[in-house]
């Protein structure tokens, strides 16, 4: 059953980020490092907004392969399989691999044939996150990706309407200028 995903995203400069994550230390219950590996079919996937995501973290016995399907600018359905990591790492190292049924029936749906994926970027994420209350979830990440660096902030939220004046809340109260966060593939496939 695939997820949605209702989320903020907003660039940070290395101060802001670091204000941040000074002023909420309390609130973050996790601290992990993750690779991200994207993958597609000549580009067929980049072409419908969509993103596939082969994601590791540092110290678990699994990982998970996320087809994400974009549902407006704020709101993205997520298809997961969660597979042994030793799997994963062989994917990446091979920079390819078969897409699991689940994943390619998703596709289908959409009227997108695809079987085999080929890896197109590759990034690394230092990611602190935390829960602000029942409604939204904060989360830090300084992003490492073709001898790039960059930070972001995103807002996990149940309800967009709820969410909203908390987001902008803390970007005023740290005078954040309002940037819409491209996507974490877009950001590496564009420094390729």
């Amino acid at each position: 059953m695939p997820e949605i995903e209702k989320e903020f995203k907003n660039l940070l400069t290395k101060e802001q980020y670091d204000a941040l994550v000074n002023d909420y230390k309390e609130v973050f219950t996790k601290d992990v490092t993750q690779t991200n590996s994207y993958y597609d079919y000549e580009g067929l996937l980049q072409e419908h907004k969509m993103a596939l995501r082969i994601r590791i973290v540092e110290g678990k016995e699994t990982g998970e392969i996320t087809l994400k399907i974009p549902q407006s600018s704020l709101v993205v359905l997520e298809y997961t399989e969660v597979l042994p990591v030793d799997i994963l790492n062989a994917y990446n190292h091979d920079k390819q691999f078969t897409l699991p049924t689940t994943l390619q029936e998703a596709l289908e749906d959409k009227g997108i044939t695809i079987q085999t994926v080929n890896q197109t970027a590759l990034l690394t994420t230092h990611r602190l996150e935390g829960a602000l209350s029942e409604n939204e979830w904060l989360v830090l990440d300084e992003s490492h990706y073709n001898g790039k660096v960059d930070f972001e902030m995103e807002m996990e939220v149940r309800s967009l309407e709820l969410g909203e004046p908390v987001f902008l809340g803390i970007l005023a109260k740290y005078n954040i200028l309002r940037r819409q966060a491209e996507s974490k593939i877009k950001r590496a496939l564009s420094t390729r």
